[in-house]
């Protein structure tokens, strides 16, 4: 994996226009808050993040948080790909958890 600098202060402002805030930011990962939606960098092309919606969130509201993703991120720079989606499971006999993306 290639070291970037990730530029959390504009990709704030482009999740803000959501109407969420940023709830964590870990290494490639960006969660909304609510885990709504997450942002994954692509280590290859700085200004390329791909969009991934919560299963559980409802296909109305992934369409307007994707307008609005991608209209605040063209303006900072950014191109939002929607690549899927996720959904966070607990793993057995621990407090870590998992994320499963699906295409």
């Amino acid at each position: 994996m290639s070291e970037s600098i990730r530029e959390l202060g504009k990709i704030r402002e482009t999740v803000l226009s959501t109407g969420l805030d940023i709830s964590y930011a870990y290494d490639d990962l960006v969660f909304s808050e609510n885990n709504v939606f997450i942002l994954r960098f692509d280590d290859r092309i700085a200004n390329k993040l791909y969009l991934y919606f919560n299963s559980d969130c409802f296909p109305d509201e992934a369409k307007i948080f994707t307008t609005r993703l991608s209209i605040s991120g063209k303006i900072g720079g950014f191109q939002i790909v929607k690549s899927g989606t996720f959904s966070l499971n607990q793993k057995e006999d621990s407090e870590e958890i998992e994320i499963e993306f699906q295409s």
